[in-house]
């Protein structure tokens, strides 16, 4: 063999150990590099919540509405005080300075709840001494009897939405004592489910109930005493069946990411998600008094020290690209447009917060129902400090 071949299988005998050698080193560190298409969303969002307007909800004018949530991604659903027996239901279109009728209600509703699709409202009735669920289409006024409630469910009674609108979910003791029930009506095919609620006991109190996409499960959010717990049900036959539950903060709520997936607020002021297909549960966000989803579970808005309000993009467990919204109101309500592009708060200062008298009822949010009647919730929710609209770049 000639010496040049001796000296080049040398060089590359060298050559291979020093890269081995690097290989072995880099191995102490696992490293995740993101595929090119979620690297150039996260890339996007940069800079997706900085902020562009905030507008404050008619606030040149001496009416005051009570805005419940959007109906259109620029316009917000509004209910306005018109006499002691009616309500009208107005839109309020940008730059949020006035606002047109829609229809007018009677103050005889109570319940009232808003569907996240921003098509329908659901609220029982009341007409000729008896009590109804009722569902109406924003669309055309139409009004859907569901089912009749017994004055004694009225107690106990609590609505929740799916996401996608399309399931209305409401829980409540069932007449002369015959125990609990969550009852599901699809708004597409018209038709209403019963199951029987197991876990109930006479010390709960229902704080929330709120219906994955498909239907198949549901998350409730419920007290005993002074401790709070969220908890997963799905369903076997008629019945609902606990999967998993965990401690939870004072009136925390509870949000589905996705048909196994839920984001709640622990005990501890963390945001957590919960997992049921591997029991993952993950770190969200630390300190946090309040939160919401965007429609298509992308972006989250919370508030931490009470007052500061954040927006966030959702990729899997992480929460990314943090920017500062508003300081200076307590969320009552935080509401997405449906084009994500705008971010309804409504909530008190602070110092009204603190102050020792009753703390002014808070505006109906759209995934829980208002347990007054509509004419009080407008009295209760016009005294709210704060009704804005925040609009980004």
């Amino acid at each position: 063999m000639s010496k040049r071949w001796v000296r080049m299988f040398t060089m590359c005998f060298l050559i291979t150990i020093l890269l081995a050698g690097c290989s072995s080193r880099s191995r102490s560190e696992t490293i995740i590099i993101p595929d090119a298409e979620e690297t150039s969303q996260v890339k996007e969002e940069q800079g997706a919540y900085d902020v562009k307007t905030i507008y404050r909800i008619l606030s040149k004018s001496s009416e005051l509405g009570t805005p419940i949530g959007w109906i259109h991604s620029t316009s917000l659903l509004s209910l306005f005080d018109e006499n002691e027996n009616t309500v009208s239901m107005e839109r309020v279109d940008a730059p949020y300075e006035e606002h047109l009728k829609l229809f007018g209600i009677g103050a005889k509703l109570s319940f009232m709840t808003f569907s996240p699709a921003s098509q329908s409202i659901a609220y029982v009735k009341q007409e000729n001494g008896s009590f109804g669920l009722n569902i109406m289409t924003l669309a055309d006024q139409k009004e859907t009897v569901i089912a009749p409630i017994a004055m004694e469910q009225l107690r106990t009674l609590r609505f929740g939405w799916s996401n996608n609108g399309r399931y209305l979910v409401y829980l409540s003791n069932k007449s002369k004592n015959k125990g609990t029930s969550i009852n599901v009506y699809d708004l597409m095919d018209h038709n209403l489910k019963t199951y029987s609620f197991g876990g109930w006991d006479e010390a709960d109190i229902i704080g929330s109930i709120q219906l994955a996409d498909d239907a198949q499960s549901v998350a409730i959010v419920r007290s005993r005493g002074k401790q709070f717990y969220v908890e997963i049900g799905t369903w076997n036959g008629s019945e609902m069946v606990r999967q998993y539950e965990h401690l939870a903060a004072n009136d925390s709520q509870v949000e589905w990411i996705h048909n196994d997936q839920i984001a709640f607020i622990g005990q501890e002021g963390t945001l957590y998600a919960y997992d049921r297909r591997n029991a993952a549960f993950s770190v969200l966000v630390e300190g946090v008094n309040a939160f919401r989803l965007s429609p298509d579970r992308k972006s989250i808005a919370y508030a931490q020290d009470k007052d500061t309000v954040y927006a966030a993009s959702l990729y899997g467990n992480n929460v990314l690209n943090k920017t500062q919204l508003f300081k200076g109101v307590i969320p009552s309500l935080m509401a997405w447009s449906q084009d994500n592009r705008r971010l309804l708060l409504c909530g008190w200062k602070p110092y009204e917060w603190d102050k020792p008298r009753a703390a002014p009822a808070p505006a109906p949010a759209p995934e829980s129902a208002s347990h007054s009647s509509a004419a009080q919730v407008v009295e209760g929710a016009s005294r709210l400090n704060q009704n804005l609209v925040i609009e980004f770049k």
